[in-house]
């Protein structure tokens, strides 16, 4: 059993797990956001917790100048060797609550509940007091989170499976209601080139936060919330909305 991360150990099989995923969706309406809410032209982009690089590749693609942060090495070996990726995006490894960049960008998105993993108040405006350093005035921040119904009725006390050929994964979550959160516990067996079975663990936790904590936490930090919306659809809020997606503003 090695000490690695969990999304270090998820990080071969991390794209079939979120194989239906819709990412050109996303990267539309973050694109249409950018539209609304900035008075400039945007042209270049933090993928905040970018992960495997997906969203990264498609907003690469679409023209804008993309960076990907991210705090798994496995995760960020992946996104770079990208075909879409090649020379179009920056690859940097770094924590979410604490990092910088050499120049300020005109926006910043972070999907698939990557905010969602900051777990105290302290955390979460870390995060986003990062986020309003790295962005230009009138900057874009753009991120989604799940809610406190999804966290109990999709997530809940559920186990997960995938097998593939060379793969086999087991996801268990523990939902924590005083938080309310999940816990993640992953063990992950993939093949090698010698075809032995490598075994790797992981834990990792998720916190549902109100609409009305990150209003506030986005207003200390220097940014005005301008939009809200059920999913990446951009539909109303209600109370079985499972991910709620939000854009705030640089003052």
């Amino acid at each position: 059993m090695s000490g690695r991360s969990c999304y270090d150990a998820l990080s071969p099989v991390y794209d079939r797990f979120n194989g239906d995923v819709d990412y050109s969706e996303i990267a539309g309406a973050i694109t249409g956001l950018f539209k609304r809410f900035s008075k400039k032209k945007i042209k270049t982009v933090l993928d905040l917790g970018c992960g495997t690089g997906p969203l990264t590749e498609r907003l690469a693609l679409g023209g804008y100048a993309v960076t990907g942060l991210d705090i798994s090495p496995d995760m960020l070996a992946l996104a770079a060797n990208r075909r879409g990726c090649a020379g179009k995006a920056l690859f940097v490894r770094g924590d979410m609550r604490n990092f910088n960049l050499p120049e300020p960008v005109g926006a910043v998105v972070s999907t698939q509940d990557t905010v969602s993993h900051l777990l105290t108040p302290q955390s979460l405006r870390k995060c986003f007091s990062c986020v309003s350093g790295a962005l230009l005035p009138g900057g874009v921040f753009v991120f989604d989170v799940n809610t406190a119904y999804k966290m109990k009725e999709v997530y809940g006390d559920r186990v997960f499976v995938l097998e593939d050929g060379d793969s086999y994964t087991v996801w268990e979550n523990e939902y924590l209601p005083s938080g309310p959160g999940v816990e993640f516990r992953v063990t992950v067996f993939t093949e090698t080139e010698t075809g032995t079975w490598r075994r790797d663990d992981g834990v990792t936790r998720e916190r549902a936060w109100s609409p009305r904590s990150i209003s506030n936490a986005l207003r200390e930090t220097g940014f005005e919330p301008v939009f809200t919306a059920s999913a990446w659809d951009l539909g109303t809020v209600g109370d079985e909305t499972e991910r709620i997606v939000f854009a705030a503003v640089k003052k």
